[in-house]
């Protein structure tokens, strides 16, 4: 008991001489003020950053959810200024590539040929994986097994 003891002395001797080397200048009145919650304002000149209020923000509640908010009527645009725009030219489409069929098909109707059925598990857009070797030898020819766990001590 008397050596542990020694140790958590020595520990906490050690982590408190750590802990100060940390330190500048040691005042104890600074521990003192941090146990009873006091803290010191930082020197300068205390500024509002945006005097006048948040720019883009406005202040209080939205208009919408103010009791008795009318919306405004919609203001319709001069017909001049519709008229006035230019408008665009469409783009021309892009004329459609159709593949001749190949020379050894007939040139039966899209709609008459038949359907193409899914493929099934044998038939999987995949290659199959490759082979793996087999050897004569069995299983567990090149490893050790596991010993067996020493009994439970009783005492």
């Amino acid at each position: 008991m008397y050596r542990l003891a020694r140790i958590v002395t020595v520990a906490s001797t050690l982590s408190l001489v750590l802990l100060l080397s940390n330190c500048s200048s040691f005042d104890p009145t600074d521990i003192a003020d941090l146990l009873a919650g006091q803290k010191k304002p930082l020197p300068g000149e205390r500024k509002a950053l945006f005097p006048s209020g948040t720019p883009g923000v406005s202040q209080g509640l939205p208009p919408e959810l103010v009791k008795g908010y009318q919306a405004p009527p919609p203001t319709e645009a001069p017909a001049q200024d519709a008229q006035a725009a230019p408008e665009r030219p469409k783009p021309k489409p892009k004329p459609k590539v159709v593949a001749a069929p190949p020379a050894n098909q007939s040139r039966a109707p899209v709609a008459a040929t038949p359907a193409q059925p899914q493929p099934t598990a044998s038939q999987s857009p995949w290659p199959d994986p490759p082979p793996t070797r087999q050897s004569a030898a069995p299983p567990n020819a090149g490893r050790t097994a596991w010993p067996d766990p020493p009994p439970p001590v009783t005492r």
